[in-house]
């Protein structure tokens, strides 16, 4: 059984260069929603621009839209300097976990955690989704601000082939914390040249602020989509049901020839 989660990054052809791309993309999708239980995938994901034609077909296959996000792009390298907070910042540990899952029960609206599969039982809080973004794999690291034997808040970022991109766990209204946790974090970060990213999510629009300060612009408006899906439960033999899928995937063909009026 493969992971509980899953996204599809790249769908082609490009809806924009192909009068045909829209039925392949039909096809794609519904071909992929009937198997991905097979792989013990419970739910799938995908990003896309807010807008368009692309949306409209996530959900006409049953994706249904969960969250918004304003990506931003770091365009200038703010000054350096130490903010009066700075001395509360320290790096993110193993037992910091439990801290950061109360952080994203806190300030995560449930319908967001739900679809993300973030409700876990007192003895399941190291979950992997909650400190890493799964559907940005590579190297994690991270900051906390911990004040009083209390972590407050925290800064996460992952980096990858084309870029680095950051999570902010915390209270977005906290402006001081913020710029706190993003300065000693971009101080941290050794990008090689690669843009830093930060994608904030509609329940945390006051980040906006404390980034545009700090020298990010937004670029887009995304809108982060999940489809649920049915996991097949493996049966004894002597019990198996025939079950007949239709698809509209050229080229997928049922592979079960037991004759119609034949017990499987």
């Amino acid at each position: 059984m493969g992971r509980a989660e899953a996204e599809a990054c790249y769908i082609a052809p490009a809806l924009d260069v192909d009068p045909n791309a829209s039925h392949t993309w039909r096809a794609l999708l519904e071909h992929l929603v009937a198997h991905a239980g097979d792989f013990g995938i419970q739910r799938l994901y995908a990003c896309l621009p807010a807008q368009g034609e692309a949306s409209s077909l996530l959900a006409q296959c049953g994706f249904a839209p969960y969250v918004r996000e304003t990506l931003f792009r770091l365009r200038a390298w703010p000054e350096t300097y130490a903010t009066p907070l700075a001395s509360f910042v320290r790096p993110q540990r193993e037992s910091d976990s439990l801290a950061l899952q109360r952080l994203a029960d806190r300030f995560t609206p449930p319908v967001v955690l739900k679809s993300e599969g973030a409700y876990f039982k007192n003895h399941e809080t190291s979950h992997t989704l909650i400190f890493q973004n799964w559907w940005q794999p590579g190297h994690q690291e991270g900051l906390v601000f911990e004040r009083a034997g209390i972590v407050e808040a925290a800064l996460i970022w992952s980096r990858g082939k084309r870029g680095v991109w950051l999570r902010y766990l915390g209270n977005p209204m906290d402006r001081d914390i913020v710029e706190a946790l993003l300065r000693e974090g971009l101080t941290s970060i050794r990008a090689n040249g690669l843009p830093i990213y930060c994608s904030v999510r509609s329940y945390q629009s006051a980040l906006g602020a404390s980034l545009h300060a700090l020298g990010f612009e937004d670029l887009t408006e995304l809108t982060r989509f999940v489809k649920h899906t049915t996991v097949s439960i493996q049966e004894p033999a002597t019990n198996k049901t025939r079950l007949l899928i239709e698809t509209t995937f050229p080229g997928v063909i049922s592979t079960d020839m037991t004759p119609p009026d034949q017990p499987s």
